[in-house]
């Protein structure tokens, strides 16, 4: 395990990857750091990625791997949660579009 890539390392050449450049509010810097994340998501999703982040580096590997797997779980299901808000608000979001769009017309007209 003395052997393994460093963490801030592995961090930075994912970050660098072109296809993850939305990840790129991660900085190599906040691993194993008492840092506050700030992304897109919601301040519950922000203070968990925080306390994900900081505790990342500083066990061993497969401590490391049990944390990882519990982020990526707890992660799946914010995403089930933000789609199932998504497709509720879309049908509100065109509905108001419509009803604004109708009323609009009746007006010009």
């Amino acid at each position: 395990m003395y052997r393994s890539t460093p963490v801030k390392l592995l961090v930075s050449e994912i970050i660098s990857e072109q296809k993850l450049v939305h990840l790129s509010f991660i900085k190599p810097e906040f691993i194993g750091e008492d840092v506050k994340a700030s992304s897109p998501l919601e301040n519950a999703a922000n203070k968990e990625l925080s306390a994900f982040l900081s505790a990342l580096g500083r066990s061993d590997t497969d401590t490391q791997l049990d944390l990882i797997s519990s982020f990526r779980s707890y992660l799946c299901g914010e995403e089930e949660k933000l789609k199932i808000s998504h497709a509720k608000n879309a049908r509100l979001y065109l509905s108001f579009g419509v009803f604004s769009g109708v009323l609009i017309a009746l007006i010009f007209v």
